[in-house]
């Protein structure tokens, strides 16, 4: 069992899962910085959801303060911050470190080839070593209601695989780890699938959401807009289709389900809110790359890069 664990990034994601671990006495570290750090260090993480709320220590520090290589490093940051973030991790890798990136969007590893989009000097492919990675996909909907405070409003689970494909001891290994923390965890012979069926279903909520700061139910509401989403995730199924990541269900039936969630904040709609760099390039920017590295034309992806690029440059939210 995985015996020395460091999560980087003490958001809501990384909180949850940093929470959930410490509770099950696993030998966890956060790593955090400035009112996060003091706050969690000063009065610990709270974790609320299942109508009960627990506040637990966990020993957190910034990055320069851990000591040793670890067994099990979680790299839970936002897009824009995933290249200082990895550079951090460096000190942390041994020869045997797993290494789990939970991100949005299609990661820099995920086409075997550099996306630029994402990783334009590899200095990201160069800190965390492919061998050592294992892919992640969270279906989850957290936020932080105050620094060291992470609010669940559904978890539902952690999907984990081989970049590579197949199935291996290792994602069994980490899939016990999690369940063992309440969280629940499935293998997959095909991570690279499951990223993809995500990004199809968040790929256009998220920009359409910052651009407009509408709802999910807004957005859905129009007409004009609701074809817009239906026809971008339909050139997203098309890359989809080609790169072996094909997509079984209609765009109507995945805003189905969107819709039943009712009138939630996108994550990128949140970050705009607070001032914070959108995660533009992985939600968009790469996936139209691997489009255009397979001849497939997008000019909805396109359009809506294009819109939600200049509003974030007006704003000062590029990463």
């Amino acid at each position: 069992m995985t015996s020395k664990i460091a999560i980087i990034g003490a958001g809501a994601i990384g909180g949850w899962i940093a929470a959930r671990l410490a509770i099950a006495d696993a030998r966890v570290t956060l790593v955090a910085q400035g009112e996060t750090l003091r706050s969690i260090k000063e009065s610990g993480l709270s974790l609320t959801g299942s109508g009960e709320r627990k506040t637990v220590e966990v020993p957190a520090c910034r990055a320069d303060e851990v000591t040793g290589t670890q067994d099990l490093v979680i790299v839970s940051v936002k897009a824009p911050a995933l290249s200082v973030a990895a550079q951090a991790v460096r000190p942390l890798i041994g020869e045997r470190t797993v290494l789990l990136p939970i991100l949005n969007g299609v990661p820099w590893w995920f086409t075997g080839d550099p996306l630029h989009s994402i990783d334009p000097t590899g200095a990201i492919a160069a800190a965390l070593p492919m061998p050592q990675l294992i892919g992640c996909v969270v279906h989850a909907s957290c936020f932080r209601s105050a620094p060291n405070e992470v609010v669940v409003k559904q978890a539902d689970r952690l999907i984990l695989g081989e970049p590579e494909g197949g199935l291996s001891e290792r994602v069994a290994t980490l899939c016990e780890l999690f369940e063992g923390a309440a969280i629940r965890c499935e293998a997959t012979a095909n991570v690279k699938r499951a990223i993809w069926y995500k990004l199809w279903g968040n790929a256009t909520v998220n920009p359409l959401s910052a651009v407009t700061r509408a709802t999910a139910d807004q957005l859905l509401g129009d007409p004009v807009i609701r074809a817009t989403m239906a026809d971008a995730m339909d050139e997203l199924a098309t890359v989809g289709a080609a790169i072996g990541c094909p997509i079984s269900e209609t765009a109507e039936d995945r805003m189905g389900v969107t819709a039943r969630l009712g009138a939630f904040k996108s994550s990128m709609l949140q970050d705009v809110e607070q001032g914070r760099p959108i995660e533009l390039e992985v939600l968009l920017g790469a996936p139209r790359e691997i489009a255009q590295r397979h001849g497939i034309p997008t000019p909805q992806l396109d359009r809506l890069y294009a819109l939600t690029r200049l509003m974030a440059a007006n704003l000062g939210l590029l990463g």
